[in-house]
């Protein structure tokens, strides 16, 4: 069996923290196709700290396992705090993020801007080990740009501070999520670390993911993207009992509802509802029920729609 740490996994597919879609009815459903290991959406440390009850109760379900909760922010104090209220709360894993590109992150300082201070980086990843008891992960790109490209210098230092894995999305932070991952940077990540290395980037199906695992030195496969309205890409490459699209949806509709009220339930479940259908004839029909859905009756409709 896998593992991270002290952690053993079932397998060795990852479910990303994609912000605004791996809250925790996400994550269940890809627990029921299979997947080893989830991750929370980031989570503010700074919040943490100051005691923000958002922050602190946006993370996972009690007795919700296995479970890595990510952390974003720059102050080694805060970051430890937070890594080590979520570790009393019962996560499996932290996970620092040292990759988000995204202006909201980057601009307080935190995400991908950290790896332009490597030093800081070392900071953060000391506090945050000697705070926490449990498997600490890492999460990060090539580089700020090509001209700073620096993820083996940190992945050096990751390995002296005492990190049980690194997630690499490789790409450059300038890149965004354009252009096409690197995963040729693997090879080089490999020959300077013994490391557990989660590879990230531009998975789509279930024979990219045999592919790389075969390709490339890495323990474990990341799907973030692909897997949105897709989790039957996880089923798939584990060769497990397929579940049908409809199932899939009363599921997904079901752990909102067992969650929140029926009007926001509906109204988180809407915009999955486009990446779930866009392969189906009647697409642009379903799309338009999808977009109106506000209580269960109307979740109803949206089934009657579906042609398979």
């Amino acid at each position: 069996m896998p593992n991270i740490g002290s952690l053993q996994l079932k397998n060795n597919l990852v479910c990303a923290p994609l912000a605004g879609i791996s809250d925790y009815s996400f994550r269940q459903l890809a627990r029921d196709f299979g997947i080893g290991l989830s991750y929370t959406e980031m989570i503010s440390a700074i919040g943490v700290y100051k005691n923000s009850s958002k922050c602190r109760s946006f993370s996972f379900i009690s007795g919700e396992h296995p479970v890595s909760t990510q952390i974003f922010g720059k102050d080694p104090i805060s970051m430890a705090y937070a890594a080590k209220f979520f570790e009393d709360k019962g996560a499996d894993v932290i996970d620092i993020n040292f990759g988000c590109p995204v202006k909201k992150v980057v601009k307080q300082g935190a995400g991908a801007i950290l790896m332009k201070d490597i030093t800081l980086c070392q900071h953060i990843i000391k506090a945050v080990r000697k705070a926490i008891s449990i498997p600490l992960t890492i999460k990060i790109r090539l580089g700020w740009s090509a001209a700073e490209e620096n993820y083996l210098q940190l992945a050096r230092i990751a390995q002296l501070e005492g990190v049980d894995a690194i997630c690499l999305h490789p790409r450059y932070a300038t890149q965004l999520f354009s252009g096409s991952a690197d995963w040729s940077k693997f090879i080089d990540l490999r020959k300077i670390t013994t490391l557990k290395l989660i590879g990230s980037g531009d998975i789509k199906t279930s024979s990219e993911i045999t592919a790389h695992n075969v390709k490339y030195p890495v323990d474990f496969i990341m799907l973030g993207r692909g897997l949105m309205g897709n989790p039957w890409l996880i089923s798939d490459c584990l060769k497990l009992t397929s579940i049908s699209l409809q199932d899939t949806l009363r599921k997904h509709y079901g752990y909102l509802l067992n969650l929140f009220p029926e009007k926001k339930a509906s109204n988180l479940f809407r915009k999955f509802v486009g990446k779930y259908t866009k392969n189906l004839s009647n697409a642009k029909e379903l799309r338009s029920i999808g977009n109106s859905i506000s209580c269960a009756n109307d979740f109803s409709k949206l089934l009657e729609a579906i042609n398979v």
